[in-house]
């Protein structure tokens, strides 16, 4: 019996690790996104393709892991914009008047983007 327990809390152990990099932000909607899903914010589409696990080297020349996602945005319109991006968690990245601020990366497989969306066109155009 004491011969099982300790391969089983190694596994429930291992089960539970789901790689997560959140860097919280404020104001805007909140919206979560599956990867594989497209969300949306009024005439914004937000398509999560891919995550996955980067090993990157940062400006002070140190090797950093990290997550990052595919994202589509698409904007509905005359003529309609759609434009790629690689972002990591912290990030802002902006399409027409919304500004898209990525709080947090969840997993890899079948993982699980937060985003912060803001409208930055001004007051008037709500």
């Amino acid at each position: 019996m004491k011969n099982l327990l300790l391969p089983a809390l190694v596994l429930v152990g291992l089960g539970g690790c789901v790689p997560s990099e959140k860097v919280p932000g404020s104001g805007g909607e909140l919206i979560q996104v599956q990867q594989g899903n497209v969300g949306a914010f009024r005439e914004l589409r937000l398509g999560v393709a891919n995550i996955v696990e980067t090993a990157d080297v940062d400006k002070a020349g140190a090797k950093k892991k990290g997550l990052m996602a595919a994202l589509t945005l698409f904007l509905d319109g005359t003529p309609p914009l759609e434009k790629d991006f690689k972002v990591r968690a912290g990030q802002t990245v902006t399409m027409g008047k919304y500004s898209v601020y990525v709080e947090e990366i969840r997993g890899t497989t079948k993982g699980l983007v937060t985003f912060r969306i803001e409208d930055i066109s001004g007051p008037a155009a709500r």
